[in-house]
Formats: structure tokens, C-alpha cells, sequence
């Protein structure tokens, strides 16, 4: 897009301190209200970046205006939620497992990078259109884990209360 290198890593900097944004915001929401509808309400900006995301793309094809804010606005919206999905996420997969915390967080890091992996296999296949390609595969990541917070974690989410003992 025509940036220098330092412009580019600012815009990178930029896109990580949303992220950190999100995890504040995530202890925040999570103070005052539970888990599956932190979850929730988060996903409501995964998907709002990701749709964001492809529509910018679209609207600006062949257009002189497609910037880096009509990515990185999108992408700071996504990051957002992810920075709620994430310490969430992870959170819900060591948790059932106190004995083996150490273990559950090392296989779901494992399963994280092996579907980064995968994506990034996929990307490099696509990137004829680089815009194209980021916007596709953020809405796919969006759709995916839009779906998995207001399916399975409404569901499986919400706290198991034990009966005290008499």
C-alpha cells in the first residue's frame, strides 16, 4: 500500500495494542457478567470486523481510496474480540483439567498454531489478491468463532453448580 517500513510497523503496533485493548476490556466485562455472555457480546465485534472487513473490500475493488484504514479499522474491531475470545478461550480449556493445566494449555497452543498453520498454507495460495485474502480468511475465523460463542458456549459455558455438602 505504498507505507514505509516504520509506517507498516506503527500499523502493526497499532493492530497489537487493540488486542491488549481487548483483553482489558475483557476483565472489565467479565466483573460484570459471566463468562458466556462476555463470550457473546464479544462475538457480536468478531463478526462486526470480519463482515466489515469483506464489505471495505468489495466496496473498494479497483478503487484509489482502499487504504490501510479500510483494513486496519475492520481488523482493530476484530482484534477487540479477540482479545476476549483469547484469555477466555484459554481459560476454558485448562479449566476442566486442574491436575493438568500445564498439559490442556500446551494441546490447545498446539491446536492453535496447527490451525495457523493451515490458514497461513491457505493464504499463500491466495495472495494474488492480498486484500482479498486477509478479508476472506477473517471472515471465515469470524463466522467460525461467531458461531462457536453463540452455539457451544451458551451452552456448555455457563457455571456448573455443585451442591454443598451435608
Amino acid at each position: 500500500m505504498g507505507y514505509s517500513k516504520t509506517a507498516y510497523g506503527l500499523l502493526m503496533l497499532s493492530m497489537s495494542l487493540s488486542y491488549i485493548a481487548g483483553t482489558f476490556a475483557c476483565r472489565w466485562m467479565l466483573r460484570r457478567t459471566s463468562v458466556h455472555r462476555t463470550v457473546g457480546m464479544a462475538a457480536i465485534l468478531t463478526l462486526t470486523g470480519g463482515v466489515s472487513m469483506v464489505a471495505l473490500a468489495y466496496a473498494g475493488q479497483g478503487q484509489r481510496w482502499f487504504g490501510a484504514w479500510a483494513v486496519m479499522v475492520p481488523m482493530y474491531i476484530f482484534m477487540i474480540g479477540h482479545g476476549v475470545h483469547q484469555p477466555c478461550g484459554q481459560s476454558g480449556a485448562v479449566a476442566p483439567f486442574p491436575h493438568r493445566a500445564g498439559t490442556a494449555s500446551a494441546l490447545n497452543g498446539f491446536l492453535m498454531m496447527l490451525g495457523a498453520f493451515f490458514m497461513g498454507a491457505w493464504l499463500s495460495r491466495h495472495l494474488d489478491e492480498p486484500v482479498f485474502a486477509l478479508a476472506h480468511g477473517l471472515l471465515l475465523w469470524a463466522l467460525i468463532i461467531t458461531g462457536l460463542a453463540w452455539t457451544r458456549v451458551q451452552r456448555l459455558g455457563r457455571p456448573v453448580l455443585l451442591k454443598p455438602a451435608t
